[in-house]
């Protein structure tokens, strides 16, 4: 089956008539096919994107040029989304950064008792029902305006490390004296865990869209 072709005849870069397999066509509307009629509308735009005259393609040409056109969108919208997730991660990871300084800058420190753990079965698997004892420790302790709290630690453990009458350190908001923790390495690194991640992801998004807008630039 011969595949048909088409023109454009410009004037003043102005489309003046139309061709289809030589039948000449004063515009677009005296065209029958709608079909024919996409295609050169699709021609016209490439034209003046691209700023040259008397454009012709066949039907082989315009198909390769919908492809590409529609290759080149569907890159577009994957780098915009990839865009979009970096900078969410990246500004999720700058927020809790800053709420985790400004938490431990007001800290105070105080010295505190286990006086209790309480013990909580939590399911690691709902659907399973596979659960796993976790350890919460209470602790006592005396804050800064000289009341004593008793404070059950929000953060609990798969292992008991701590047991009743162990001595501790107590971090506290003065303001929120109830907002404790135990001070721990394991404490501080879990404040840490959701600026990490979300950073980590930030950048890693962000360095894919470089490369491949780089491979893009370079490929054109």
């Amino acid at each position: 089956m011969a595949k048909k072709k088409y023109s454009i005849n410009w004037e003043n870069d102005e489309a003046v008539s139309f061709e289809v397999d030589g039948v000449t066509y004063n515009s677009l509307d005296d065209i029958p096919s709608e079909k024919d009629r996409n295609k050169l509308a699709a021609m016209m735009a490439a034209a003046e994107d691209d700023d040259f005259e008397d454009v012709k393609f066949d039907e082989k040409e315009f198909e390769e040029l919908r492809k590409m056109n529609s290759s080149q969108t569907m890159e577009k919208t994957v780098l915009g989304i990839f865009t979009g997730i970096s900078a969410l991660m990246i500004l999720i990871a700058a927020v809790s950064t800053f709420f985790n300084i400004q938490k431990m800058s007001k800290e105070e420190s105080a010295d505190g008792v286990v006086t209790a753990v309480t013990v909580r079965r939590e399911y690691v698997n709902a659907q399973d029902r596979i659960g796993q004892d976790f350890y919460y420790p209470v602790v006592v302790f005396t804050a800064s305006d000289g009341h004593k709290r008793s404070v059950q630690m929000s953060t609990g453990s798969n292992s008991q490390y701590y047991e009743k009458g162990n001595q501790i350190t107590v971090l506290y908001d003065p303001e929120h004296p109830l907002d404790a923790r135990i001070k721990s390495a394991d404490s501080s690194a879990l404040m840490w865990i959701l600026p990490g991640i979300t950073g980590i992801l930030g950048i890693a998004f962000a360095g894919a869209v470089f490369i491949v807008k780089k491979l893009m630039s370079e490929s054109e």
